[in-house]
């Protein structure tokens, strides 16, 4: 995983809107190179998504949809990411996260929306949500990323973005050693729908988060959208996971 100082000498080298916001090179700035998409295909090598969740899993496998998603009872109708979250992917995420790299999130979301477009039935959509962050980890960070990525895929698809259409009411602790089950349980309450929600009651619409893991957030905003009255969720993040045989 790449460090701060890592991102920092990176940017010195290769300045942003020289070319490739990944690595620098020749090429149209704000779009990843073909060398840096290549790379990130690597990582899909061998793995096809579920056709529910989104996540990564071995093409060899004849269920096309994994046991997690056979065994719940998911509220969306699809989720997808771009690419499995591991290697350059995942640096990439940890950079435009943690290293304020904001200027990723056009690149990012323009793959998304594509991705979108090719999937989704994207002329229903009433509006384009984020995956909301609670106000003191949005003060920590500067930004919310699902909030960048969302604006972006918003005006691309020409969809109105509704940036509070769910708000975070409780901070949660971090999720990153959590099984399914805890991540689940840590989230419960933790979101409402916002001052915007009339923009899609009854409607269907996008929602964009950075990565999908285990499907937990995801789910708990999918919960809180259909309590409300939102009649269909399509979800899109830049990365999802890798199943491991036993979600299979």
């Amino acid at each position: 995983m790449l460090s701060g100082v890592t991102s920092v000498i990176r940017g010195l080298l290769f300045p942003q809107g020289v070319g490739c916001p990944m690595c620098g090179r020749s090429g149209t700035p704000r779009h990843i190179c073909r060398v840096c998409l290549e790379m990130w295909a690597e990582q899909a090598y061998g793995l096809v998504p579920c056709e529910k969740c989104g996540r990564f899993q071995a093409v060899k496998e004849e269920e096309k949809i994994c046991q997690d998603c056979r065994n719940s009872d998911a509220l969306y109708c699809i989720a997808r990411g771009v690419a499995p979250y591991e290697g350059p992917v995942r640096d990439a995420l940890h950079d435009f996260k943690f290293c304020g790299r904001r200027d990723l999130a056009y690149s990012f979301a323009e793959l998304m929306a594509s991705l979108a477009v090719s999937l989704f039935p994207v002329s229903s959509f009433a509006a384009v949500i984020p995956v909301p962050l609670h106000e003191v980890r949005y003060r920590e960070r500067g930004f919310n990323q699902a909030s960048l990525l969302a604006g972006v895929v918003s005006r691309i698809l020409k969809i109105p973005m509704a940036e509070e259409g769910l708000v975070r009411i409780r901070e949660t602790p971090s999720q990153t050693s959590l099984t399914r089950e805890q991540r689940q349980a840590n989230l419960k309450g933790a979101f409402e729908v916002g001052t915007q929600s009339m923009m899609f009651k009854g409607k269907t619409v996008l929602l964009v988060d950075d990565v999908y893991t285990t499907g937990a957030t995801v789910q708990e905003c999918s919960r809180v959208l259909m309590d409300f009255g939102v009649r269909e969720i399509y979800v899109v993040t830049l990365a999802s996971g890798i199943l491991t045989p036993s979600h299979y």
